[in-house]
């Protein structure tokens, strides 16, 4: 049930930045396993996402995704957008 659920979140929030984007270039995140996906951007744009956004992730872009839900993963995808990543 926790692996179906987090593979559920990891597929919504890929495809909520493609809507958001345009483009395929968030894909990995569906193909990712386990608790934790790495963004691949720099500590400068994590450090963006926690001063604008209050998102908060580990400075190499290690988030957490078991701590989303079908209610954040919009409003994250959203926030990376915005903050440029």
């Amino acid at each position: 049930e926790v692996r179906r659920s987090m593979l559920g979140l990891r597929e919504q929030l890929a495809g909520e930045l493609q809507r958001l984007t345009g483009s395929d270039r968030f894909a990995f995140l569906a193909q990712h396993r386990g608790m934790f996906s790495r963004l691949g951007t720099t500590p400068e744009m994590v450090e963006k996402l926690r001063a604008e956004h209050g998102i908060y992730m580990v400075g190499d872009s290690r988030m957490n995704i078991a701590g989303l839900n079908s209610r954040t993963v919009p409003i994250l995808a959203q926030a990376i957008v915005d903050a440029g990543i």
